[in-house]
């Protein structure tokens, strides 16, 4: 008689050696058979990977910090100092790829670590925020074992899962399950899926909003001001970066803005990703670099 496939969920999910594509493949079967949704776009997502995964959120546990640097062609990775309201969002790394990527991942990396990179326009304004005449390339440097706890965690929560259907009486027959299990599945209050999704919001939250920055003219405070309030930048802020344009030295092309400038834009930044700005921290970032390229005649 074949073993019921939820008592085959935990033996694979207990066993840390088994293959977890395989073990997600299994789950999905339970998932589908037994019509939970939720678990199943949880599954589906996990397999596929969560970039451009329309209405799920990115679980906490794929949420990680990795070190901040710079890229230094002559001594290799160097520590990249910002402030610390800065640093404490741009090290963040939102871990999309697919169980099997971050496998591949981890087999591939070089003396345990890994780096992330930034967006074009989130590593547009880092490098602006650098005081040298060639900034270097910012990214996020994350130690190997970090990828290999997201796998240990999805293991962790389907081996919950398989023992609070169990504990419901939900086993399956061989690969099937009776109409009294479905049911008992659809309604049972011990079965969520709350503890698996974050609170991270929608992961196409990383792509980039393009913004009509026309009317910015070069030098002209006044355009620059108009644009940032039709943005949502509060008055306040407004009035803060015109005291940090005039502080600091005219940028050219070849070094990136001011100190001044360069803290602000931090700042508003920092904003966005607590929510004091209706507005993504990817989009802020390029939002702010564009309309003061625009405004310092630089792009």
């Amino acid at each position: 008689m074949a073993q019921p496939i939820v008592i085959q969920l935990q033996e694979l999910a207990s066993d840390s050696g088994h293959d977890i594509s395989d073990l997600l493949c299994k789950a999905l079967v339970v998932a589908t058979k037994l019509n939970l949704t939720e678990f199943r776009e949880w599954i589906l997502a996990e397999l596929n990977g969560y970039a451009g995964a329309v209405n799920l959120l990115l679980p906490g546990y794929r949420l990680i910090h990795g070190d901040l640097r710079v890229q230094n062609p002559f001594h290799g990775l160097q520590p990249f100092l910002v402030p610390q309201d800065v640093h404490d969002i741009v090290n963040k790394v939102h871990v999309t790829e697919s169980v099997a990527s971050i496998e591949q991942l981890i087999e591939g990396s070089k003396n345990g670590h890994l780096v992330f990179y930034f967006s074009p326009e989130q590593e547009r304004v880092l490098m602006s925020m650098q005081e040298s005449i060639a900034p270097l390339r910012p990214l996020r440097a994350i130690g190997a074992n970090k990828l290999t706890a997201i796998l240990n965690t999805i293991r962790t929560r389907i081996l919950e899962w398989s023992l609070s259907l169990e504990a419901e009486g939900i086993l399956g027959d061989g690969f099937s399950f009776s109409t009294s299990e479905k049911q008992a599945a659809m309604h049972s209050q011990n079965i969520r899926i709350e503890n698996f999704q974050g609170i991270l919001g929608n992961v196409e939250g990383s792509s980039v909003t393009q913004t009509n920055t026309q009317h910015i003219k070069a030098s002209d405070f006044s355009s620059l001001a108009r644009y940032l309030t039709s943005q949502g930048v509060g008055d306040a802020e407004v009035r803060e970066l015109e005291l940090a344009v005039r502080n600091d030295p005219e940028p050219n092309s070849g070094k990136g803005f001011g100190p001044q400038v360069s803290a602000w834009v931090g700042k508003m930044v920092a904003l966005a990703a607590s929510g004091g700005w209706e507005i993504s921290v990817a989009t802020a970032s390029g939002v702010l670099a564009t309309a003061l390229s625009k405004f310092y005649g630089l792009g």
